[in-house]
């Protein structure tokens, strides 16, 4: 069966626009990047990546509701990557 782990809401980056750049482009993500939202895509007891959520500019942090979404939607695809992954 298929399921998630626990996501994570990574934290606001503090100190103004270049810091926020730079950790951005630290993790290769669009430099306009202010806030980011992971999840990891497990099937059959395996990990099979992180899904990763960005918003970007004056857009609002992402929420618990948010997280839940993300791992709705993570339940759902890991097993699809699995399968796709075998053939």
């Amino acid at each position: 069966a298929a399921g998630t782990g626990p996501g994570a809401l990574a934290p606001d980056r503090p100190g103004g626009e270049e810091p926020a750049r730079e950790w951005a482009v630290a993790h290769l993500w669009p430099e306009t990047t202010r806030h980011a939202l992971c999840t990891v895509l497990r099937s059959r007891g395996r990990t099979l990546g992180v899904l990763t959520f960005l918003r970007v500019g004056s857009r609002t942090p992402f929420d618990r509701a948010d997280l839940a979404h993300a791992e709705c939607v993570a339940a759902h695809i890991a097993p699809l990557l699995d399968l796709a992954a075998r053939r």
